[in-house]
């Protein structure tokens, strides 16, 4: 091979090795769902209840839970009296809730139910409300106040 040849195919072979064929580019492209989670109520029922002769299982609201973390969420149910109608004399009528068909609870404590999966389009649920008769129940105007939140797991 000649001595001109060399140098020419030296420049090739260098070329060669960084010709475009061999670059690699890429491209990134990113995503992201912000967290939603929210509770609406819609009260069922208005009527005020007698407490005298009580009720059972009065649907008194419906609850639709929307939740899109994927590993679910909470439902945290509280009662601004621990489960008691109070009239302003403090006398009270304790009474039962029932969410979903969860079972007949207490509001004496907060109940916090789980949910191990995402309520992506919206669940709605029933919530029941039982007061039992209370025939010596003072005069007067009882009231509580129940609160349903949600928060993600």
């Amino acid at each position: 091979m000649s001595y001109l040849l060399r140098p020419f195919l030296a420049v090739l072979a260098i070329l060669g090795a960084v010709s475009p064929a061999n670059a690699v580019n890429s491209v990134p492209i990113k995503g992201k769902v912000e967290t939603n989670c929210t509770v609406q109520v819609s009260q069922s029922s208005t009527a005020s209840i007698d407490l005298v002769k009580g009720t059972s299982r009065l649907n008194v609201a419906r609850v639709r839970e929307l939740c899109n973390l994927g590993n679910g969420f909470k439902i945290s149910i509280t009662s601004a009296n621990a489960g008691s109608l109070v009239d302003a004399a403090g006398n009270k009528v304790p009474y039962t809730v029932s969410y979903d068909n969860s079972g007949v609870r207490s509001l004496s404590a907060d109940v916090v139910l789980t949910r191990t999966s995402p309520a992506l389009i919206g669940t709605t649920r029933n919530f029941t409300v039982t007061v039992p008769a209370k025939a010596d129940a003072v005069a007067g105007s009882y009231a509580d106040t129940i609160t349903i939140s949600i928060a993600a797991r």
